[in-house]
């Protein structure tokens, strides 16, 4: 059985902050639908713990400098995260919840804007996505964090923020997330399902 060190063992049920927060984790049918004819999965589990989301979009159109535009950016990266929250609750029940996640590992931000430097503002396009997880796990954007310091900090993630791309869909913004969780619990949820949701 592995252990999570006890100084990175959340304090807090991470379902009263979705409480808070007014996150809808809507049904399973709503968040992964059926595998049949699907071209990729939602979410991978490995065998080591880490789970793998796909890309998912928030918004549409292409974001531009204007400060209004990427203010929008950020909330279709707040949509973006509250979408892959559902799939990692639904990904890991009923063998588990979000409150065994034991940390974020890395977000790939990708959004569409104009290439060739045009674009200067991904990090707080991506930010919006990024704050999704430190309000729910922990993290110094937390809007419970009191100077920059919050009861958990499993909701930071190494990150890359990049721009200039034509999203599918047209989408503002297409991240994913990388997360650990127990290898005991990801194992048993390949042996009783499968490695893919």
């Amino acid at each position: 059985m592995n252990e999570l060190p006890a100084a990175w063992k959340r304090d807090f049920d991470v379902y009263d902050r979705i409480k808070e927060l007014g996150i809808d984790l809507k049904t399973k049918e709503e968040v992964i639908p059926a595998r049949q004819g699907r071209r990729i999965c939602m979410l991978t589990l490995t065998p080591s713990g880490l789970l793998f989301t796909s890309g998912t979009g928030g918004g549409r159109g292409a974001v531009t400098n204007d400060a209004d535009d990427v203010e929008e950016g950020y909330e279709a990266g707040r949509d973006a995260g509250i979408k892959h929250l559902r799939v990692l609750h639904w990904g890991l029940h009923p063998e588990g919840t979000l409150n065994d996640i034991w940390y974020c590992v890395k977000c790939i931000g990708m959004v569409n804007s104009a290439g060739g430097g045009a674009f200067s503002k991904s990090p707080r396009v991506v930010d919006g996505y990024t704050k999704v997880f430190h309000d729910v796990l922990g993290g110094p954007l937390s809007q419970f964090a009191e100077d920059g310091s919050d009861a958990s900090f499993s909701g930071w993630h190494a990150r890359s923020a990049v721009a200039g791309f034509d999203l599918p869909g047209h989408v503002r913004i297409e991240p994913e997330m990388i997360v650990q969780v127990d290898p005991d619990l990801a194992t048993s949820i390949i042996r009783t399902r499968g490695p893919h949701a």
